[in-house]
Protein backbone atom coordinates (compact mmCIF):
# COMPACT_ATOMS: atom_id res chain seq x y z
CA UNK A 1 0.00 0.00 0.00
CA UNK A 2 1.02 3.56 -0.52
CA UNK A 3 0.97 5.88 2.47
CA UNK A 4 0.29 9.57 1.85
CA UNK A 5 4.01 10.22 2.41
CA UNK A 6 4.95 7.57 -0.18
CA UNK A 7 2.48 9.04 -2.68
CA UNK A 8 3.98 12.50 -2.12
CA UNK A 9 7.52 11.16 -2.52
CA UNK A 10 6.56 9.35 -5.73
CA UNK A 11 4.85 12.47 -7.07
CA UNK A 12 7.97 14.54 -6.37
CA UNK A 13 10.19 11.91 -7.99
CA UNK A 14 7.99 11.78 -11.06
CA UNK A 15 7.93 15.58 -11.26
CA UNK A 16 11.74 15.61 -11.22
CA UNK A 17 12.05 12.93 -13.89
CA UNK A 18 11.17 13.98 -17.40
CA UNK A 19 8.15 12.30 -19.02
CA UNK A 20 10.54 10.52 -21.39
CA UNK A 21 12.49 9.01 -18.44
CA UNK A 22 9.30 7.88 -16.69
CA UNK A 23 7.78 6.36 -19.82
CA UNK A 24 11.02 4.65 -20.78
CA UNK A 25 11.17 2.87 -17.41
CA UNK A 26 8.45 0.48 -18.50
CA UNK A 27 8.22 -1.66 -21.61
CA UNK A 28 5.31 -2.90 -23.70
CA UNK A 29 6.02 -6.52 -22.72
CA UNK A 30 5.55 -5.55 -19.06
CA UNK A 31 2.00 -4.42 -19.83
CA UNK A 32 0.54 -7.87 -20.35
CA UNK A 33 -1.91 -9.59 -18.02
CA UNK A 34 -1.41 -13.05 -16.56
CA UNK A 35 -3.10 -14.62 -19.59
CA UNK A 36 -0.77 -12.83 -22.03
CA UNK A 37 -3.38 -10.33 -23.25
CA UNK A 38 -3.33 -6.57 -22.92
CA UNK A 39 -3.25 -5.45 -19.29
CA UNK A 40 -6.72 -4.11 -18.46
CA UNK A 41 -7.47 -1.31 -16.02
CA UNK A 42 -7.81 -2.01 -12.33
CA UNK A 43 -10.49 0.63 -12.62
CA UNK A 44 -11.43 2.80 -9.65
CA UNK A 45 -13.67 5.13 -11.67
CA UNK A 46 -16.79 3.79 -9.91
CA UNK A 47 -15.28 4.06 -6.42
CA UNK A 48 -16.01 7.21 -4.45
CA UNK A 49 -12.60 7.68 -2.86
CA UNK A 50 -11.40 11.30 -2.97
CA UNK A 51 -8.03 10.42 -1.35
CA UNK A 52 -7.23 7.58 -3.76
CA UNK A 53 -9.23 8.06 -6.98
CA UNK A 54 -6.71 6.03 -9.03
CA UNK A 55 -4.41 3.09 -8.43
CA UNK A 56 -1.18 1.68 -9.81
CA UNK A 57 2.41 2.51 -9.03
CA UNK A 58 2.59 4.73 -12.11
CA UNK A 59 -0.73 6.50 -11.44
CA UNK A 60 0.85 9.98 -11.67
CA UNK A 61 1.33 9.27 -15.40
CA UNK A 62 -2.19 9.73 -16.88
CA UNK A 63 -1.99 6.99 -19.52
CA UNK A 64 -0.82 4.50 -16.88
CA UNK A 65 -3.23 5.30 -14.06
CA UNK A 66 -5.47 2.45 -12.91
CA UNK A 67 -3.06 -0.13 -14.33
CA UNK A 68 -0.94 -2.56 -12.34
CA UNK A 69 2.08 -1.73 -14.46
CA UNK A 70 5.41 -3.41 -13.99
CA UNK A 71 8.41 -1.13 -13.71
CA UNK A 72 11.84 -1.96 -12.40
CA UNK A 73 11.85 0.73 -9.70
CA UNK A 74 8.59 -0.51 -8.07
CA UNK A 75 10.22 -2.37 -5.18
CA UNK A 76 6.77 -3.24 -3.81
CA UNK A 77 5.82 -5.04 -7.03
CA UNK A 78 2.25 -3.67 -7.16
CA UNK A 79 1.21 -6.02 -9.97
CA UNK A 80 -1.90 -7.73 -8.58
CA UNK A 81 -5.37 -6.25 -9.14
CA UNK A 82 -7.91 -7.19 -6.50
CA UNK A 83 -11.26 -5.87 -5.42
CA UNK A 84 -10.46 -4.80 -1.88
CA UNK A 85 -13.12 -6.27 0.40
CA UNK A 86 -15.46 -3.94 2.26
CA UNK A 87 -16.23 -3.55 5.96
CA UNK A 88 -17.57 -0.92 8.31
CA UNK A 89 -15.80 0.11 11.51
CA UNK A 90 -17.53 0.28 14.87
CA UNK A 91 -17.97 4.03 14.39
CA UNK A 92 -19.48 3.60 10.90
CA UNK A 93 -16.45 4.33 8.72
CA UNK A 94 -16.01 2.42 5.49
CA UNK A 95 -12.67 0.59 5.18
CA UNK A 96 -11.10 -2.48 3.64
CA UNK A 97 -10.09 -5.23 6.08
CA UNK A 98 -7.29 -6.09 3.63
CA UNK A 99 -5.18 -3.34 5.25
CA UNK A 100 -5.69 -4.66 8.80
CA UNK A 101 -5.47 -8.37 7.91
CA UNK A 102 -2.12 -7.85 6.19
CA UNK A 103 -0.86 -5.71 9.10
CA UNK A 104 -0.36 -2.65 6.93
CA UNK A 105 -2.88 -0.64 8.98
CA UNK A 106 -2.91 -1.05 12.75
CA UNK A 107 -6.65 -0.47 13.19
CA UNK A 108 -9.96 -0.12 11.38
CA UNK A 109 -9.75 3.62 12.04
CA UNK A 110 -6.33 3.84 10.35
CA UNK A 111 -7.52 1.61 7.48
CA UNK A 112 -10.41 4.00 6.82
CA UNK A 113 -7.85 6.60 5.70
CA UNK A 114 -6.24 4.16 3.25
CA UNK A 115 -7.66 3.21 -0.17
CA UNK A 116 -11.31 2.30 0.23
CA UNK A 117 -12.88 -0.96 -0.98
CA UNK A 118 -12.85 -1.53 -4.71
CA UNK A 119 -10.22 -2.29 -7.36
CA UNK A 120 -6.64 -1.67 -6.22
CA UNK A 121 -3.16 -2.72 -7.37
CA UNK A 122 -1.59 -4.50 -4.42
CA UNK A 123 1.88 -5.79 -3.77
CA UNK A 124 2.32 -9.32 -5.02
CA UNK A 125 4.04 -10.21 -1.73
CA UNK A 126 1.04 -8.92 0.27
CA UNK A 127 -1.23 -10.98 -1.98
CA UNK A 128 0.80 -14.12 -1.18
CA UNK A 129 0.62 -13.40 2.57
CA UNK A 130 -3.10 -12.61 2.42
CA UNK A 131 -3.82 -15.74 0.39
CA UNK A 132 -1.83 -17.82 2.87
CA UNK A 133 -4.02 -16.58 5.76
CA UNK A 134 -7.28 -16.25 3.81
CA UNK A 135 -7.47 -18.57 0.77
CA UNK A 136 -10.88 -17.13 -0.17
CA UNK A 137 -9.04 -13.90 -1.10
CA UNK A 138 -8.35 -15.46 -4.51
CA UNK A 139 -11.99 -14.67 -5.34
CA UNK A 140 -11.13 -10.94 -5.27
CA UNK A 141 -8.39 -11.25 -7.90
CA UNK A 142 -8.98 -9.66 -11.33
CA UNK A 143 -7.09 -11.82 -13.89
CA UNK A 144 -7.31 -9.40 -16.83
CA UNK A 145 -5.86 -6.55 -14.75
CA UNK A 146 -3.12 -8.53 -12.94
CA UNK A 147 0.31 -8.11 -14.49
CA UNK A 148 2.06 -11.19 -15.89
CA UNK A 149 5.19 -10.19 -13.96
CA UNK A 150 3.42 -11.71 -10.95
CA UNK A 151 3.77 -15.14 -12.56
CA UNK A 152 7.37 -14.44 -13.52
CA UNK A 153 8.46 -13.08 -10.13
CA UNK A 154 6.94 -15.59 -7.69
CA UNK A 155 9.53 -18.07 -6.43
CA UNK A 156 8.24 -21.67 -6.54
CA UNK A 157 10.71 -22.57 -3.77
CA UNK A 158 8.94 -20.27 -1.27
CA UNK A 159 5.76 -21.95 -0.01
CA UNK A 160 3.42 -18.97 0.22
CA UNK A 161 4.56 -17.67 -3.18
CA UNK A 162 4.17 -21.13 -4.76
CA UNK A 163 0.67 -21.44 -3.24
CA UNK A 164 -0.33 -17.95 -4.43
CA UNK A 165 1.07 -18.73 -7.88
CA UNK A 166 -0.91 -21.98 -8.06
CA UNK A 167 -4.10 -20.19 -6.98
CA UNK A 168 -3.65 -17.48 -9.62
CA UNK A 169 -2.81 -20.05 -12.31
CA UNK A 170 -5.91 -22.10 -11.42
CA UNK A 171 -8.31 -19.13 -11.15
CA UNK A 172 -7.08 -17.50 -14.36
CA UNK A 173 -6.71 -20.82 -16.27
CA UNK A 174 -3.09 -20.05 -17.17
CA UNK A 175 -1.24 -22.60 -19.24
CA UNK A 176 2.49 -21.88 -19.20
CA UNK A 177 5.57 -23.78 -18.00
CA UNK A 178 5.81 -22.02 -14.62
CA UNK A 179 2.14 -22.62 -13.83
CA UNK A 180 2.40 -26.19 -15.01
CA UNK A 181 5.34 -26.71 -12.63
CA UNK A 182 3.15 -25.98 -9.58
CA UNK A 183 0.11 -28.01 -10.66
Amino acid sequence: ASSPAMVLALSILLAILSPVEVRSSYHAESQLNVNGGALQKCDRSKVNDPRYPTTGYMRPVPELENRCTAVEHDAGSHYVCVNLPSAESKDGRLYSPFWTKTGQAKSEYEASSWPLPGPWCICMWAFARMYEMHPEFINDLECSATNHWTIEQYDVNVKNQRDALKAICDKCAIDNPKCNSVN
